[in-house]
């Protein structure tokens, strides 16, 4: 029998890629999967200054990421193949240097357009400026290089919220994208639009919808003289195996839910616990990205991929995802430093989340954090819980209602991957198992963001049998208080 070969590494070997948006999640985990697995040639990176940190020293700081200590190990001389390129898609030319802009026009092949703001409170201004804007510079860009074999949009599955079936095909804008950016972003206050934001987005939920469903339309409006692909992720969960299992970017994400629950401090959460969960992990993410790239340059038949665990792989529902969660953080991998007993409820109903979140949430975190203060230290839960209730808040249009993503495109070409790239690019997850899964997130938020030692577990394990028996206690002394008043309530109103 011959040997597979690789035939989607074997497409970047050699060739020189682009990258904006380096540092988000996908950007990272994108630059990691190229480096270990192919054998591309070089790697623009577009970063920008923030923080009184240089692009150099920002790109360090992700390289000294746990996330790359496994590349770090196999190929410690890959990292020679990222160049920093300082710029921003916020500007003009990308705000590249004349050098390094004639030098990429020359050189580069693939483009990812991964930059973008993901935050769905940001202003209509902003979000149209980064998301559309931003992707309007990038195709600007795109269209002066003249290598150029492909041109890769990340979008996302919710780019179109009001299609009851998100199908695997391009999308009609819900307005003119160039209207829309010269009507938000105009230097003349007086050239600028007044309508409410509401009146202009029309019936969609928030500002990144909107402006990503904008920048899709840039890029439809280039296909027929750009080769281009869109790429619509669901949303991005825990990495499945690699690098690492259960790495995540931050709390601000279906993580914070369980970091939450299993301290304690979440009680309550808004959702319909019914619906399925439309996600995807970041490390298949990433592998059905280069997937797609593949099949385009090699069939140039389809330009738009969803990107989502189809439901024949994963038929759990949100509900059954956080009761296992909650076994596990409160039978093998408690947190330290517990506000209370892992737990809490989901409800359908805002009116109840609001009242549980108030009397079991806000005014447990008020009393503890005046303890701490009388104590001499800093307050903590209040911010904690804004944080945490900020990313609940974001999550809460897409955890209240249910979509329908048409996979069938890409549920034909997984068929077509040979036995080395199924290996190496896994987008299937029929076999995964859910509560392996969760260990793993569980103990990468332990180790690398809430940075509680392995050592620290047996204290934790102790802590929460304490936690446990106190909550039994009161509970208890709860009932037979009520049980006391309402027997006393029954002999008055008999000798009554």
């Amino acid at each position: 029998m011959a040997e597979c070969n690789d035939r989607i590494g074997e497409i970047f070997k050699g060739k020189t890629v682009f990258l904006s948006g380096a540092t988000g999640f996908l950007g990272k985990m994108l630059i990691e999967k190229l480096l270990r697995v192919t054998e591309v040639k070089t790697l623009y990176l577009l970063i920008r200054q923030k923080k009184g940190k240089s692009p150099k020293d920002r790109l360090q700081d992700i390289f000294n990421h746990v996330l790359f200590s496994t590349v770090k190990k196999t190929r410690p001389d890959c990292f020679k193949k990222c160049v920093v390129v300082t710029g921003d898609v916020l500007e003009t030319e990308l705000g590249l240097l004349e050098n390094d802009r004639k030098t990429m026009v020359k050189e580069v092949e693939f483009i990812f357009h991964s930059a973008a703001s993901t935050r769905f409170d940001d202003t209509l201004e902003y979000a149209i400026r980064m998301n559309t804007l931003g992707t309007k510079y990038m195709l600007n860009f795109a269209k002066q290089c003249q290598k150029l074999k492909l041109f890769a949009h990340i979008s996302t599955a919710f780019a179109f919220p009001n299609e009851k079936v998100l199908h695997e095909k391009i999308y009609d804008p819900p307005a003119d994208p160039q209207q829309i950016i010269e009507m938000t972003t105009a230097s003349d206050p007086a050239a600028k639009i007044k309508l409410p934001e509401k009146n202009i987005m029309g019936n969609y939920p928030n500002t990144y919808s909107y402006s990503k469903a904008l920048a899709e339309g840039l890029v439809n409006q280039q296909m027929e003289t750009l080769p281009a692909i869109i790429v619509r992720p669901a949303v991005v969960i825990p990495t499945f195996k690699e690098p690492l299992p259960g790495y995540f970017n931050n709390l601000q994400s279906p993580m914070g839910l369980f970091v939450g629950a299993g301290k304690g401090v979440i009680r309550s959460v808004y959702m319909d616990s019914k619906t399925s969960a439309n996600v995807i992990p970041a490390d298949s993410c990433i592998n059905v990205m280069l997937l797609a790239v593949w099949d385009y340059l090699t069939t140039k038949r389809q330009p738009v991929f969803n990107i989502c665990v189809p439901r024949e792989d994963l038929t759990v529902n949100w509900e059954q995802i956080l009761d296992i969660g909650k076994d596990i953080v409160s039978n093998e991998i408690p947190f330290n430093v517990m506000l209370w007993c892992p737990g809490g409820i989901m409800t359908k109903s805002k009116m109840f989340h609001y009242i549980h979140v108030v009397l079991f949430q806000l005014i447990p975190a008020v009393f503890v954090d005046l303890l701490l203060i009388c104590l001499g230290y800093k307050p903590v839960l209040i911010s904690v819980n804004q944080r945490l209730l900020k990313g609940q808040d974001l999550l809460e249009y897409y955890t209240t209602r249910a979509w329908k993503f048409d996979m069938r495109y890409f549920m034909n070409l997984r068929k077509t991957m040979n036995d080395v790239e199924k290996r190496i690019y896994q987008v299937e997850a029929e076999n995964i198992d859910i509560p392996e899964y969760l260990r793993g997130c569980m103990m990468y938020a332990r180790r690398h963001i809430l940075h509680e030692t392995d050592e620290m577990m047996p204290a934790a394990k102790r802590n929460l049998k304490i936690f446990v028996a106190v909550d039994r206690i009161l509970k208890a002394s709860f009932f037979i208080v009520l049980f006391y008043y309402v027997y006393k309530l029954g002999q008055r109103l008999l000798n009554f």
